[in-house]
């Protein structure tokens, strides 16, 4: 089951407009609204924005409030970041993508980084 991000669902439950009139009214097809509504798939920012309009209630409504303890995480993150960068890894790679050279983030620099997070929220 998908974690719960938004409360499209249980809004328009409590509408009187229908799934397909707001679907519709959006441009979009039943089935994206029914991924919203299952939380299978998320909206933009402007697709909430504009469902909180046409609904009449604030976007803040819309959205799954999930609290979280600060636990210095983000200050550890920063530290690791300037630690690997020290020691010489870099952030960005050159890929040949066709006949093209691409730079992309370096995925040992993403992966080190998912890394320390995981561990340290183990840790916590």
């Amino acid at each position: 089951m998908s974690k719960k991000i938004n409360n499209i669902g249980t809004i328009i439950k409590k509408s009187p407009l229908q799934v397909a009139a707001l679907a519709l009214y959006l441009d979009v097809d039943d089935t994206t609204i029914s991924k919203w509504n299952s939380n299978t798939a998320q909206p933009s920012l402007k697709r909430l924005d504009e469902v909180g309009k046409i609904l009449e209630v604030d976007n803040k409504d819309l959205i799954q409030s999930i609290p979280r303890i600060s636990t210095g995480q983000a200050e550890a993150l920063q530290q690791e970041y300037k630690r690997l960068l020290k020691s010489g890894m870099t952030k960005k790679v050159k890929i040949k993508n066709g006949g093209e050279i691409k730079e992309i983030n370096n995925p040992e620099f993403v992966k080190a980084l998912r890394d320390f997070v995981e561990g340290y929220t183990k840790k916590k």
